[in-house]
C-alpha cells in the first residue's frame, strides 16, 4: 500500500480507470451468474425472456455496486485519502464513461448508414458523353456501376430519348451514406473508366440537384489489372445530379 497523500496523482487515476474497467467486467459476469442462480431458485418463468431480463437486472445492480468499490479500493491502495477519494471516484467514473462513449462513437461511425432512412432511395442521375468523333452507339454494351466502401450498385440506362442525342443518360441508387463513391463505366473487353464522384457523405441538399460540371475519368483499368491514370486527350465524360423526394 502506498503512503497516504493529500492529492491525486495521474498514476492513481490510471490505476482507478483500470480497476473500474475490470470491475465492470467482473460485475457483469458475477451479476449474471448470481441472477441466473436466483432466477432458477425463484422459478422465474423463461417464457418471453423473463428469466433473462431478471438476470440482466441483477447483473446491472451488482455491477453498479462492484465497480465503484473496486475504484475506491484501488485509489485507497494508491494512498488517496479523505475527500480526494470521492473526487478520484468521480474523475475515474467520468473517464470510463468518456472511454465508453468514444468506443461507441467509433463503432457507430464504422457502421453502414442508410442515406434516406425514412423515404425512397435517392437516385444519382447521370449523363455520359463519348469522346469527340464517336457516337453514343459506342456506349451500347457499356455497364454503369457505382462502387463504394459499403456496396456496389448496378446502374441502369434510360430507354427513352433525350433532348441531347450526343449523350446517354441513366441512373443508379445511392443507398449508403459515404463520401467514397466511384462511378465506373465497364467496357466489355476494354478499359473501364473510373470517375471519383465529388459528393459529400450526405448529398441530399438543393445544390446537388443541379447538374455537375462535365468530369473526365480519374482512372482507367483493364480487368484484373491495377487502375492507372488516363493518358489524356479526348475521353468519356460524365456529369450527374441527385434526384430524391423530400421527406
Amino acid at each position: 500500500m502506498q503512503p497516504a497523500t493529500r492529492n491525486l496523482s495521474v498514476r492513481a487515476i490510471l490505476f482507478g480507470i483500470l480497476a473500474g474497467i475490470v470491475g465492470v467486467a467482473c460485475g457483469l459476469i458475477l451479476g449474471f451468474a448470481v441472477g441466473s442462480a436466483f432466477a432458477a431458485a425463484l422459478h422465474v418463468p423463461s417464457r418471453e425472456g423473463e428469466a433473462a431480463y431478471f438476470s440482466v437486472a441483477i447483473a446491472l445492480i451488482v455491477t453498479v455496486i462492484v465497480t465503484p468499490l473496486s475504484i475506491l479500493v484501488t485509489l485507497y491502495w494508491r494512498g488517496v485519502r479523505s475527500i480526494w477519494l470521492f473526487i478520484g471516484l468521480v474523475i475515474v467514473c467520468v473517464s470510463i464513461a468518456a472511454i465508453a462513449a468514444s468506443g461507441f462513437g467509433i463503432w457507430y461511425a464504422a457502421q453502414p448508414h442508410v442515406l434516406n432512412l425514412n423515404g425512397p432511395t435517392p437516385l444519382l442521375e447521370f449523363e455520359v458523353k463519348p469522346p469527340a468523333g464517336q457516337s453514343v452507339e459506342a456506349l451500347a454494351n457499356v455497364q454503369p456501376e457505382l462502387d463504394t466502401d459499403r456496396n456496389a450498385m448496378p446502374g441502369y440506362w434510360h430507354t427513352d430519348s433525350t433532348e441531347n442525342s450526343n449523350v446517354r443518360t441513366g441512373y443508379v441508387e445511392l443507398y449508403f451514406r459515404t463520401s467514397k463513391r466511384l462511378f465506373v463505366l465497364k467496357f466489355t473487353g476494354g478499359e473501364d473508366r473510373i470517375f471519383r464522384l465529388h459528393l459529400p457523405a450526405n448529398p441530399m441538399r438543393a445544390k446537388y440537384r443541379a447538374w455537375s460540371q462535365w468530369q473526365n475519368p480519374d482512372f482507367v483499368a483493364k480487368a484484373g489489372e491495377q487502375p492507372t491514370r488516363p493518358s489524356g486527350g479526348s475521353d468519356y465524360q460524365i456529369r450527374y445530379k441527385l434526384d430524391y423526394q423530400d421527406r
